[in-house]
């Protein structure tokens, strides 16, 4: 849960190998472009170097602030209405993205 005043971070978890990483790229790009002021972080964890900060056993994985938010792509709107609510709560969100995040 985020804390007031505290920018929610998504980290989205993939692999080169992985074929449902595609989709998560995709609901990354799309995530990006609706909550700009949620800190998002693709890690790839096949790329030399990367850190597996969460400790994840499979990709995709999505881990919003330290907790697991899904094993696997989840539903589009599901992980809209939970970041929405994760930037509600941090006060990240304007009154216009409240209310679009509510439609």
């Amino acid at each position: 849960m985020s804390e007031k005043g505290k920018t929610p971070t998504l980290r989205i978890y993939i692999a080169r190998h992985c074929p449902s990483c595609e989709e998560a790229l995709r609901l990354a790009e799309e995530v990006k472009g609706r909550y700009a002021k949620l800190n998002l972080e693709l890690i790839d964890l096949e790329m030399e170097g990367s850190k597996n900060f969460d400790d994840v056993f499979s990709v995709p994985t999505y881990v919003l602030d330290g907790k697991t938010l899904a094993l696997g792509n989840p539903a589009p709107d599901e992980l809209f209405s939970r970041l929405a609510q994760a930037l509600a709560r941090s006060g990240s969100h304007s009154r216009i993205e409240r209310l679009a995040g509510e439609c």
